[in-house]
């Protein structure tokens, strides 16, 4: 902009400065930081609830599979039970008896 001051030219200078505003209120930044926030809480929370899902799944599992292993060794000796020389192996081997002599037995009549 030019300007004549007393017959002379004078050149004046005029700035606009120019403000950026922030197109973000300090509402938003907060509500956005809120929101963060509670979705973080929201995931931990989550999370937690699936580790210990996942922890009482692994559990019944490990019973389920103790229970089979169990049925399996029930079966076999059932099977081996019914055996005729079973009987008198397991009075050996697990109660460590033995047949009687013929000195020991008494028979009553």
């Amino acid at each position: 902009m030019i300007t004549k001051v007393a017959g002379r030219s004078a050149y004046i200078r005029v700035e606009h400065r120019r403000y950026r505003h922030s197109r973000v209120s300090p509402p938003g930044i907060v509500a956005a930081a809120v929101s963060c926030i509670v979705l973080a809480l929201l995931f931990f929370f989550l999370a937690n609830v699936c580790e210990e899902a996942r922890g009482q799944f692994m559990e019944r599992l490990r019973k389920e599979k103790e229970v089979v292993e169990t049925n399996k060794a029930l079966k076999m000796e059932l099977a081996a039970v019914s055996q005729k020389g079973y009987v008198e192996f397991a009075a050996q081997e697990r109660l460590g008896l033995k047949r009687p002599n013929d000195k020991e037995v008494v028979v009553l009549r």
